[in-house]
């Protein structure tokens, strides 16, 4: 059971301009057998007290979740309805392990005809499926939350709030946007302070009296004081910013970055790119002979995809779990955050594991009995091979870096 009290309140956020494209690729698979040979490992590092804490709490984050046509069309069963179960089976087990679980919904809910790029709309099913696998807050400030005009985005509230889900991003008037932009989440008695919002819409005019949250520094600014003034412990933005399938950001992003921490942001989780982008752990080391290490402030770019249909590269089938933990000195009495933990996830298209779409661990995947008997079909196979041979290119490209300072 997941213990937590939920505030909100808001400041307005003015709007921002500048479009980017989203493409949707065909589908693809990478032919031949399996011979793996030896998995290479992903593990964080660091020497961190784990012992003088009272509680911890952790808070996980998953990237964009897509709903393209051949998305939908795999959902659709015979009776009409649409289930979703297998795009969260694998991964319900780690986000259940969380104390929170937030999740970035690229895509409105409800309008029919269903449909995916350029204009999303997918099912209600897929939010009723998210929310029992354990996903406790979306995320609604991306570029397609307008894609079907102010009766996607009615129909898009009216499906969460049916769900009794909390959301970000996006509201129904500039009142609400008031009281709702940043999110207060209490968990084992510390206080998380999150806010979302997004580069743009694609262009694409915000309905009135509809409200999403754009990117702007004077008004992240005031949500920072506000989170401030709500008497939160830590605060956490969750920007949609960036270029697709680019591994690394681009100067805005940094320069967003860089005036989020200097007003008393700790943590950044990002997504748009469709691929994992670089993080960066700062970590001070404290002089000392039982001093350990402490962690000052975070950032990751992108988490990149969750699910999706994009084909573009193995970077877009791969996404991350985000794992931040926090605790309570037993000393100081103040919230500190402790190495975070990463999984990288793979989305595999229908037939390559299961008959729709799918999403699982890499890394235990690999390890698991299903992978190691081969695949039972050509497409199995293939899928598998697919996975196998591009983990090590992730391992290699060590997106996620550990900076040191010393105390």
């Amino acid at each position: 059971m997941k213990l937590k009290k939920i505030f909100t309140l808001t400041v307005a956020i003015s709007l921002a301009a500048g479009a980017f494209a989203q493409t949707e690729w065909e589908y693809s698979i990478w032919p031949c057998t399996i011979d793996p040979g030896p998995l290479p490992k992903a593990r964080p590092l660091g020497d961190f007290d784990y012992f003088n804490h009272r509680d911890t709490v952790t808070i996980s984050f998953i990237g964009d979740v897509m709903q393209h046509g051949a998305q939908i069309d795999a959902a659709k069963q015979k009776d009409g309805s649409y289930d979703y179960t297998n795009a969260f089976r694998f991964m319900e087990p780690y986000f259940k392990k969380a104390d929170y679980m937030v999740a970035n919904m690229e895509f409105t809910v409800g309008t029919k005809p269903y449909t995916g790029y350029p204009c999303f709309s997918a099912p209600p099913e897929i939010a009723a499926a998210a929310k029992r696998a354990g996903i406790d807050l979306f995320l609604m400030a991306n570029n397609h939350i307008c894609d079907k005009n102010a009766g996607g985005l009615n129909k898009t509230l009216n499906a969460y709030e049916n769900l009794n889900m909390p959301k970000l991003g996006a509201y129904r008037n500039k009142a609400q946007a008031d009281t709702a932009s940043v999110i207060l989440v209490e968990l084992k008695g510390m206080k998380f302070a999150m806010f979302n919002y997004t580069y743009d819409t694609n262009g694409l005019p915000i309905p009135d009296p509809y409200y999403v949250n754009l990117q702007d520094s004077t008004e992240i600014k005031k949500h920072i004081r506000q989170a401030k003034a709500m008497g939160a412990d830590i605060i956490i933005a969750l920007p949609h910013w960036g270029i697709e399938y680019v591994l690394a950001p681009v100067a805005e992003q940094k320069q967003y970055a860089k005036m989020m921490f200097r007003e008393g942001v700790n943590a950044i989780v990002g997504g748009h790119p469709h691929v994992p982008e670089e993080g960066y752990i700062y970590v001070k080391r404290h002089q000392g002979p039982v001093a350990k290490d402490s962690v000052e402030r975070m950032i990751f770019y992108s988490m990149g995809n969750y699910i999706s249909n994009m084909t573009r590269s193995g970077w877009t089938s791969t996404g991350m779990l985000i794992t931040l933990s926090f605790t309570r000195d037993r000393v100081s009495g103040k919230v500190k955050m402790l190495m975070p933990q990463w999984k990288y996830t793979w989305c595999f298209r229908k037939g390559q594991y299961t008959d729709d779409y799918t999403v699982v661990p890499i890394e235990d995947f690999l390890e698991s009995d299903d992978f190691k008997a081969g695949g039972k079909t050509t497409e199995q196979i293939q899928g598998f091979k697919a996975i196998s041979d591009f983990w090590p290119q992730i391992v290699k490209k060590d997106l996620i870096k550990v900076i040191y300072t010393e105390e």
